[in-house]
């Protein structure tokens, strides 16, 4: 018990005594200024310019870059793409946070024993609603990958510009 009280007491000198090093190298450092240094007395300095010499234009900046979209050649298909990732996006975030108010509401119903919520049923309709089966019989849950490829064929079906619609979907959720 000694023992652990006297190392506790010089791990904190050693915390201590580092603290003070790394101070005092903060305080050593030298002085950085970004001023132009004073020009000594004997020093030759430059003349003031005259109303008649010609001060020298500073160069124009660049041109701002050119984006790779060009949003007056965007097609009907990529118009079209962008709106429904922006609504989807949009949508989805509605959903989450209405789904999230749910969840908090029956937690708190739950705690007060206003309701008994059966958490397992609700997987269990959860998993038949969304899982598929694979060939062996297993049940496999839906994925990121799936879940888009359903989305973007549900979107898309028997509409012509698919390429371009994918490209507009796939910016208008990251503008969204």
């Amino acid at each position: 018990m000694v023992a652990a009280k006297r190392e506790a007491g010089f791990g904190f000198l050693r915390y201590t005594f580092t603290g003070c090093c790394l101070a005092l190298t903060f305080l050593i450092a030298p002085a950085v200024y970004c001023d132009t240094p004073p020009i000594s007395p004997g020093a030759r300095q430059p003349a003031p310019p005259t109303q008649y010499q010609a001060l020298s234009p500073a160069p124009p900046p660049p041109p701002p870059p050119q984006s790779i979209v060009n949003f007056y050649e965007l097609g009907f298909g990529t118009v079209c793409g962008v709106c429904a990732g922006v609504f989807v996006k949009k949508g989805a975030k509605i959903v989450a946070f209405a789904l999230g108010g749910v969840f908090v509401l029956l937690q708190y119903l739950g705690s007060t024993s206003l309701i008994r919520v059966d958490w397992g049923r609700a997987a269990s309709r959860f998993e038949n609603a969304f899982y598929t089966r694979d060939a062996t019989g297993a049940k496999r849950p839906a994925n990121v990958g799936s879940a888009f490829r359903w989305l973007i064929d549900f979107l898309t079906a028997d509409f012509q510009p698919r390429a371009t619609f994918v490209a507009g979907f796939a910016l208008g959720l990251r503008i969204g």
